[in-house]
């Protein structure tokens, strides 16, 4: 077949002229297309980006929950906002809201910086973000850097005092989360007793989701420093305690005291070497020795016992709870059978002052009835846990005397018909300290009172003299 027929066809089919028409004009639109969005490209301004930090404070959570990454907010034209980063963090009842966006707007040569929207970008501006979902207007922090907000995992310590049962909902491993976002995982936990039945100290360790800004560490709106108050709402308990500790976690110890306490003598026998003392499930204290003292209250007793607590050290102390362990102040200790509370009167030891011996002392009482030195015998005894602490080894009874006037007037001094003076020689369990002789936690003298509890008779005497 010939390509061009005698009747200038192509083909047969299309005539030559009527093609180069169709590729004519075919060309034009080519070139007006071209022409056309070539034009709109040269059009569209350069225009630059600056990145910002926008605290948008407390937000419902309705509103927190529409709010993505990518969304955007043209105030006008060739002005333009995007979020490209959003950090949660607790605040009161709602969900504080930090978020980086990238800030597109024409450029000005007689501005002194970035603008946007007319106006140029200075920290404390208040900018608005409208989308079709919401509407929320925030404060600008921080202007320059990238499209993300600084993040760092930091460890913190947190101390609160809560409720008994939310101590015991408290665990290692709890999640802390908003808006379907983790922003915090406990990470360790510590409780111990107050001074109120109903509720417990207790130290959390967690790992917080922060940011920088400016060199500050942030969690939300707080600044993290020792002293701050930070709060983390679980699903089952609330803690809004003060930071104890940035950059590290529980520093766990022991240490071993001795705690003195007047108790009840019920409370007294079920003390007993080998308790141990917890909170919310957590161990706080092991007793390791018991010494009990008989008192002048039959009712009552006087106990010294050695206890290992488990502490937390805050850099200058350790701490016992909310108490820092040194002599004098007051612990409290919580078994399955009883409570204990008392001052600490050594730290490092579980154990007395001084070196056990036995010592003669003269005790003497004055104005004494018949009955009671009826009821005083050679032989008789103290006993604490099993050990005699006071031995009775003489007994000397003499009448008081009294000053009477006879019918003649005469000043004369005479017995007394029934009352007794009573001088008992003793052997007694001290201890020897380099401030002096020590007897049941005390420290005696002459003119010192001593309580003995004999088993069939309780007496007051006071030190007439200490041999050796």
């Amino acid at each position: 077949m010939q390509l061009i027929d005698d009747e200038g066809n192509v083909f047969g089919r299309v005539n030559v002229i009527d093609g180069l028409v169709v590729l004519l004009v075919l060309a034009v639109v080519v070139a007006g297309v071209s022409l056309v969005f070539g034009n709109n490209e040269q059009s569209e301004p350069d225009l630059p980006t600056t990145n910002v930090t926008l605290d948008l404070g407390p937000q419902p959570d309705y509103v927190v929950a529409e709010m993505n990454q990518g969304d955007s907010y043209s105030p006008g034209d060739n002005s333009n906002l995007t979020i490209t980063d959003i950090y949660l963090s607790p605040q009161d009842d709602q969900t504080h809201v930090t978020v980086r966006a990238e800030i597109q707007d024409r450029p000005d040569d007689n501005s002194d910086g970035p603008t946007y929207a007319d106006g140029l970008l200075r920290l404390g501006r208040t900018l608005d973000i409208a989308t079709s979902r919401y509407e929320v207007s925030g404060q600008i922090r921080a202007i320059g850097g990238g499209t993300s907000l600084d993040r760092e995992t930091t460890t913190v310590v947190v101390q609160d005092t809560v409720p008994a049962t939310d101590a015991r909902a408290i665990t290692t491993g709890d999640e802390i989360r908003l808006a379907g976002r983790t922003i915090a995982t406990v990470t360790d936990v510590a409780a111990y007793p107050t001074n109120k039945s109903a509720q417990r100290t207790v130290y959390v360790e967690a790992e917080l989701e922060t940011y920088a800004q400016r060199g500050e560490r942030r969690f939300g709106n707080t600044q993290l420093r020792r002293g701050q108050t930070v709060t983390l709402p679980a699903s089952e308990y609330t803690i809004d305690g003060r930071l104890e500790r940035v950059g590290g976690g529980l520093d766990r110890g022991e240490v071993d005291v001795l705690v003195e306490s007047t108790v009840d003598v019920e409370t007294a026998n079920r003390i007993a070497e080998g308790d141990i003392a917890t909170v919310a499930g957590h161990e706080t204290a092991e007793v390791q020795r018991v010494t009990t003292y008989a008192t002048g209250n039959p009712d009552k007793a006087h106990v010294f016992v050695g206890i290992t607590l488990q502490t937390l050290s805050d850099d200058q102390y350790q701490q016992f709870g909310s108490t820092h362990v040194q002599r004098g102040n007051n612990v409290e200790i919580e078994t399955e059978s009883y409570a204990l509370s008392g001052p600490i009167r050594r730290v490092g030891a579980l154990e007395e002052r001084g070196t056990l011996s036995n010592r003669t002392v003269t005790l003497r009482m004055t104005d004494i009835r018949e009955d009671t030195t009826d009821a005083i015998d050679v032989g008789m005894t103290e006993h604490s846990g099993g050990t005699t602490v006071a031995r009775v080894t003489r007994v000397d009874i003499d009448p008081a005397v009294i000053i009477a006037t006879d019918d003649s007037g005469s000043v004369n001094v005479v017995d007394h018909p029934f009352l007794r003076d009573v001088t008992l020689t003793t052997e007694l369990r001290v201890r020897e300290t380099t401030s002096g002789v020590r007897f049941k936690g005390d420290t005696i003298r002459q003119d010192s009172t001593v309580v003995l509890d004999l088993g069939t008779i309780t007496v007051r005497t006071e030190v007439a003299s200490i041999g050796g």
